[in-house]
């Protein structure tokens, strides 16, 4: 097949927070680049999802949730979706359709359809396993009286795969004719030392209540790679007040161990290899709030 048939460019992953972004991401890459965990915010920065095949190459570009928040963190979250939004090539805007559709969802899809931006859009409608087809029969209606200007409607399940191939064959039609971006056997841009630190902090935000995920981040402060094929990692988990250390501890060190070990076994599928984890807990207060220490953490505003 000639260079010119073949498609390839990003798409943008937009939403509000827990609309199964990154779930529909990991699904088609068939590994799981993006952490996924019930709690809003979950995905903090911009993520690269790689899909090739012989006629095509989709960047997904999976982005955080876009919401109101007080915290520089959270600001910052917010420019990253909107700026991976201004340079993609496709905008694939999600919505949770077992959810009514709330004013902030609303307000998301009109700003997106007011004309600012020209990329096409493509309106994705997830979660269907869990409703019937009356009910999303009026949805559908609804978004295209939002934005009648979208290219595609297409309802899909990003958890049991329902429609993906609908959504990327939509996708790739939209998308530029040119050469593949990436070798096809890449399948993210992170590094290691990224998926390592982002599988703890996954475990973080499973094993912990109210609010202490949000006020927490981790630093991987070393990486290597031993001679036998294992690798070494030390990461640090930064909380931002003292009260929360022993609670993420736990009795005994009981809560933490279950996060290593969690985090480790997860490491270890993706990675292919044995993984020794060894995990401390430091306080930094209002790291959230500061723009050098966001910065170190990947986390500025891009």
């Amino acid at each position: 097949m000639s260079e010119t048939t073949f498609h390839c460019g990003t798409v943008a992953l937009l939403g509000r927070p827990n609309v199964g972004k990154s779930t529909l991401m990991n699904h088609v890459i068939g590994a799981k680049v993006a952490i996924v965990t019930p709690k809003p915010q979950t995905t903090r920065h911009r993520i690269l999802g790689i899909y090739s095949d012989d006629d095509r190459q989709i960047v997904f570009v999976d982005t955080p949730g876009i919401h109101k928040g007080d915290k520089q963190l959270n600001r910052n979250m917010v420019r990253v979706a909107y700026a991976a939004a201004e340079e993609a090539d496709v905008l694939a805007i999600m919505q949770d359709v077992t959810q009514p559709l709330d004013s902030a969802t609303r307000a998301l899809i009109e700003r997106f359809a007011d004309g600012r931006l020209k990329q096409p859009r493509i309106h994705v409608l997830n979660k269907v396993d869990a409703v019937n087809k009356e009910a999303l029969l009026p949805r559908l209606a609804q978004m295209q009286q939002l934005d009648p200007g979208a290219s595609a409607f297409i309802p899909v399940s990003a958890r049991k795969g329902v429609q993906l191939h609908m959504l990327l064959d939509e996708i790739a039609r939209l998308l530029p004719e040119q050469p593949p971006m990436y070798e096809p056997d890449w399948f993210t841009d992170q590094s290691q030392r990224q998926l390592a630190a982002e599988y703890v902090r996954e475990q973080v935000f499973l094993g912990m209540q109210q609010e202490i995920p949000f006020q927490t981040a981790v630093e991987v402060e070393r990486f290597d790679e031993c001679a036998d094929g294992t690798v070494e990692i030390d990461a640090v988990i930064l909380v931002g007040s003292e009260r929360h250390k022993p609670m993420l501890i736990g009795k005994g060190g009981f809560r933490m161990k279950e996060i290593g070990t969690r985090a480790r076994l997860g490491l270890e599928k993706l990675l292919d290899c044995r993984i020794h984890l060894n995990l401390w807990v430091k306080v930094d207060p209002d790291w959230f709030n500061h723009p050098g220490k966001l910065a170190d953490l990947g986390l500025g505003a891009e």
